[in-house]
């Protein structure tokens, strides 16, 4: 969506083959979301949404995180797809945890947004793109849900105000856990189709909160590192010394 959009646009259900030229599938990395509650809001707000969107959208809750591209050797290869997966592997990437964020939208489709607390997809998005660049990338990554595609073309103030109304009116969603990544294909003549995995990769359980040491404040480990250090250096020596002392007694012994 642009600054001077309006309007939503409507989408066409319809193949498109100007787009894919006959290649049967398109390729994306996503992160699913499986937990009750998420999938809830997410059925509740299509349901609040239906007037606005085509019925039959399949697609799984999922994240996109970074669109490979249409699957094939000319653009994404089975070799793209298992060089992307081996470097994902050895980044070691531990569970994250999401938060739900606002509800907003494009020219073509309502969504949640997703807050991302720290760097780690941005990580994820460098580490694909370094093997295979992102097909058709936008200006700025949004990490978000797709909740449909829009029927018809709408004023966009007004659509913005019924998602805010939407959003004033639902308690917040306890935090997402995603434990691993998925990349996905589907079927380029259907635009509103589900998700097949093709491959995923499991992320690093951290262990529980209760077994982890309390962070420690940097200036008191080094302290505590500095008085383990001096202690070291006083048993050191007290040793030498008591070698010392032994050293001379048995020399006064010895001229006696």
């Amino acid at each position: 969506m642009t600054s001077g959009d309006t309007h939503t646009l409507a989408t066409e259900l319809r193949d498109f083959p100007e787009w894919h030229r006959g290649i049967r599938h398109y390729a994306v990395w996503t992160l699913p979301v499986e937990e009750p509650a998420w999938i809830a809001r997410i059925e509740y707000l299509q349901q609040q949404l239906a007037p606005l969107l085509h019925p039959g959208y399949d697609r799984q809750p999922h994240i996109t995180l970074f669109a490979a591209g249409l699957v094939d050797n000319r653009h994404f290869a089975d070799h793209h797809a298992r060089q992307q997966a081996n470097a994902l592997q050895q980044l070691g990437l531990p569970v994250m945890t999401l938060v739900a964020d606002e509800l907003s939208t494009f020219s073509t489709a309502p969504w949640l947004g997703i807050s991302a607390g720290d760097s780690q997809l941005l990580r994820i998005r460098q580490t694909l793109a370094s093997v295979s660049a992102e097909d058709s990338p936008a200006r700025d990554y949004r990490p978000h849900i797709t909740l449909g595609f829009y029927q018809q073309a709408m004023r966009l103030d007004a659509v913005h105000r019924r998602l805010a109304s939407l959003s004033e009116s639902l308690p917040p969603l306890p935090p997402l856990q995603v434990k691993r990544l998925e990349l996905c294909h589907y079927a380029t003549h259907e635009i509103q189709g589900k998700l097949t995995v093709k491959d995923s990769i499991e992320l690093t359980e951290r262990p529980a909160m209760s077994q982890q040491p309390a962070a420690a404040d940097p200036l008191e480990a080094i302290r505590q590192m500095r008085q383990e250090q001096l202690r070291v250096c006083a048993l050191k020596q007290q040793t030498e010394l008591g070698r010392l002392i032994h050293e001379a007694k048995d020399t006064r012994e010895k001229d006696v």
